[in-house]
C-alpha cells in the first residue's frame, strides 16, 4: 500500500477517526457474535452471518479477527468482562460479611445470566464448538474466576487452613456454578430464578464449611 493510500485511510472522515471507524465496526461484530452465537449457536454461524448481522462486509471482518474462532474468543472476553464488572459493583455495595458478599456475588451473577441468556449461551455452551484455541481460553477464563474466588474466600479462613483446601473449595464451587448454569439456561433443570441463587448460595457455604470458611468472619 503506497504511503499516499495509507495517509488517505487514515483520514477522519465525518469527523470519525480511521482508528473510530474500524473500533465502531469491531463492536458491531462483536454485538453480531453474542446475537448469533448465543441464540443459534457457534457451528451453524459463519463468517458471511456474523458480517450480515454486523451490517458489515467481509472484508471488515479480518480487519479486526483472523476467523470465527477469534471472535469467539474476544466475544466471550467482552462479556466475561462486562460479568465480573456486574459482580464487583454487587459485591462493592453489600455488607463486608461472607454471607452478604456471596448472596451478592451469585445473586448479581445469576441475575445478569437471566437477563440475557444469550450471554450464558456464549459464555457456559459454546466454547467447546468453537475449536480448541477457544476453549482452551474459556478454561484459562475459569481458572483465573477460581483462582479469585479463592483469593476472596481466605480473608475468611482460619489461619491453620491450608491454602489448597480453599482452592479445591474454590473448584468446586466454580465448576458447580458453570455446570449448574449451564443445565438451567439450557431447560434441563427446572427452577426459578431465586431458586438457583438459594442453592448456589448454600452450596457455596457447604463447601466453604468443609474448607474452613468461617460465614461469621
Amino acid at each position: 500500500m503506497s504511503d499516499g493510500h495509507q495517509r488517505a485511510s487514515a483520514r477522519a472522515y465525518g469527523g470519525v477517526s480511521a482508528a473510530e471507524r474500524v473500533a465502531q465496526r469491531r463492536e458491531r461484530l462483536l454485538d453480531a457474535a453474542l446475537e448469533l452465537y448465543g441464540t443459534h449457536g457457534f457451528l451453524t454461524t459463519g463468517v458471511k452471518d456474523v458480517c450480515r448481522e454486523a451490517g458489515v462486509t467481509d472484508r471488515y471482518f479480518y480487519e479486526s479477527f483472523r476467523d470465527s474462532a477469534e471472535l469467539f474468543t474476544a466475544a466471550f472476553d467482552r462479556e466475561t468482562a462486562e460479568l465480573l464488572r456486574i459482580v464487583a459493583e454487587a459485591v462493592g455495595q453489600a455488607d463486608a460479611d461472607p454471607e452478604s458478599q456471596v448472596r451478592a456475588a451469585i445473586g448479581s451473577f445469576v441475575r445478569a445470566m437471566a437477563d440475557d441468556p444469550r450471554r450464558a449461551r456464549l459464555v457456559f455452551v459454546e466454547a467447546p464448538t468453537a475449536g480448541g484455541d477457544a476453549e482452551r481460553h474459556v478454561q484459562a477464563t475459569l481458572r483465573r474466576f477460581t483462582q479469585l474466588v479463592a483469593a476472596t474466600a481466605r480473608p475468611h479462613v482460619a489461619d491453620q487452613v491450608p491454602d489448597r483446601l480453599v482452592e479445591l473449595g474454590a473448584v468446586a464451587v466454580v465448576g458447580a456454578i458453570d455446570r449448574v448454569l449451564a443445565e438451567w439456561q439450557d431447560g434441563t433443570v427446572h427452577a426459578s430464578l431465586d431458586e438457583v441463587v438459594e442453592f448456589l448460595v448454600a452450596l457455596f457455604h457447604a463447601v466453604g464449611a468443609t474448607a474452613g470458611v468461617d460465614r461469621r468472619r
